[in-house]
């Protein structure tokens, strides 16, 4: 049994104990402070140890609230509302979600605060600060008036990962998010695959020794597939960083066809170049491209074919302002010996400075003319290798939409906080990455929006935090936008209301005075 008492006009409870007679006077034993009471019909309670909880005071024993107490039901009164606040960033981010319909695939995570979720993934795409410090923004920004019942105090954060970061939340998220890159950006089933290292310090499985292009570090790997004409994520897989990504290919396919991408093409790195790799993707009809790594024999193959003749004015292509020479040879690739088409070429800059670099003294030793006819021999070469018959000039250009990958590592490294992980667990890691790639993917709509303008991202959310809004009992009155902000709103095709009414904790825009 529980009793309940009232501190500071707030209920708390605890447990009853045993009365037990010490001489003259009767005293408690065994009883246990419970918390304060958020529902008391259910059993819920709060305590700054254990947060939001769920308490048996049969059996004794502590559960996990339902995620809909995970906001404060009641108001800190020392708190006072801000009635000025920072208006246009946020109020820009929620129409831009709304208009792309990404808030579809936010809901279907099935999280039970859906205004946290939302809240949370803005604060991913505005601030690169910690999750520590989400609160302090949400108090001073447009989004506390938005997202009314979102809690992003730090303890609460972090069950929030985990919760989102469960295995059928994530299957639920991909599912949707595929459907809608699917629906509203192309349906082109042509992947990319790439991995990244997320160094970190987090005791899990998931870290490990990876010696990745040489460089030896402790992480866990993301590889990610992309939608190749279109540069959207589909999907993130996480593993040890012991893990080769040659291993990873074939699942992250698997994966992809679960949610309806059967892939026909694949752009690769080197790193998935093998023969059992490739043959695979002969097996199952999927053509693809990709770097020849130069350890392999059909590297050799292809440099015993093409080198000789290589240097023609007829090779020679210009691409992104730079000259290379390109020939292209048919090849055994594989173990089972298919007919592949590999290319050959030789970057003359990166030839030169190559050149360059080696024939310059190493203290007093000099390199022989054997070493020296090896590298200028050598220098500048690379090779690429497809299961289709591109024209010579056409498969640079081919491959390098390969870099679409890496400018999403960029966009989700860089200011869709990616790293570095700051999780305790393997579902708060996987929340995190959830939240990241969804902030990606509503990154990466914008950049491509201002494609037209000479500025970016950036200064368009500095831009528009820079306009205010005033925060009334019954209306919020927005400050009138600068010029580069309306040029940005204008872009989205977003209007900026005038003012806001407010009833019952819901807002309604006002494009005039709004007195009829």
């Amino acid at each position: 049994m529980l009793s309940y008492f009232r501190k500071n006009d707030i209920l708390y409870a605890k447990t009853m104990g045993k009365s037990v007679r010490d001489g003259s006077t009767v005293r408690k034993k065994d009883q246990k402070h419970i918390g304060r009471v958020i529902d008391k019909e259910n059993n819920v309670f709060y305590s700054r140890e254990r947060g939001i909880f769920t308490y048996d005071p049969i059996t004794d024993e502590y559960g996990k609230a339902d995620e809909i107490y995970s906001t404060e039901l009641k108001k800190d009164r020392r708190r006072k509302e801000k009635l000025l606040v920072d208006f246009g960033d946020a109020f820009f981010l929620h129409q831009v979600i709304k208009d792309m319909q990404y808030d579809t695939v936010l809901d279907a995570i099935g999280y039970g605060n859906p205004d946290t979720l939302k809240a949370m993934v803005m604060y991913y795409i505005i601030s690169d600060a910690a999750n520590c410090h989400a609160q302090t923004w949400f108090d001073g920004s447009f989004a506390k008036i938005l997202y009314p019942n979102a809690n992003l105090k730090s303890q609460r954060i972090s069950d929030f990962l985990s919760s989102i970061g469960e295995e059928q939340r994530q299957r639920d998220y991909f599912k949707a998010h595929i459907s809608w890159v699917k629906e509203m950006i192309s349906d082109d089933p042509a992947i990319i695959v790439d991995s990244t290292g997320l160094p970190n310090d987090i005791d899990t499985y998931l870290k490990n020794f990876s010696n990745h292009n040489g460089k030896i570090s402790r992480e866990c790997r993301m590889s990610v597939a992309l939608q190749r004409d279109s540069g959207y994520p589909l999907l993130y897989r996480v593993h040890p960083g012991n893990i080769v990504d040659s291993t990873t290919l074939q699942r992250t396919i698997i994966l992809l066809s679960l949610y309806d991408i059967y892939a026909d093409m694949a752009l690769l790195d080197a790193g998935y170049c093998t023969a059992p790799i490739i043959d695979e993707l002969y097996d199952n009809e999927i053509d693809f491209m990709t770097r020849l790594p130069d350890s392999t024999n059909m590297y050799k193959e292809l440099v015993e074919k093409c080198l000789p003749g290589l240097k023609r004015k007829e090779n020679l292509v210009e691409y992104n302002g730079r000259f290379m020479y390109i020939d292209r040879a048919e090849i055994h690739v594989g173990d089972k010996k298919r007919k592949g088409y590999g290319y050959l070429g030789m970057d003359v800059d990166r030839s030169t400075d190559e050149i360059h670099k080696a024939s310059r003294k190493t203290g007093d030793k000099k390199k022989s003319a054997e070493e020296m006819h090896k590298i200028i021999t050598n220098a500048g070469l690379f090779g690429l290798l497809s299961s289709l018959p591109y024209e010579s000039k056409d498969a640079v250009p081919t491959y390098y939409i390969r870099q679409m990958v890496e400018q999403y590592f960029d966009i989700g490294k860089g200011i869709s906080r990616m790293t570095p992980l700051r999780g305790h667990s393997e579902e708060t890691i996987f929340g995190h990455l959830l939240l990241c790639q969804a902030a990606s993917t509503i990154n990466l709509y914008i950049q491509q929006k201002m494609k037209q303008f000479p500025d970016d991202r950036e200064e368009l959310l500095m831009s528009l935090r820079n306009q205010k809004c005033t925060v009334h009992e019954t209306k919020i009155v927005t400050a009138e936008p600068q010029s580069k902000a309306n040029e940005f709103y204008k872009a989205f095709g977003i209007q900026c209301p005038a003012s806001f009414t407010r009833n019952d904790g819901k807002i309604t825009p006002i494009n005039g005075i709004g007195f009829k």
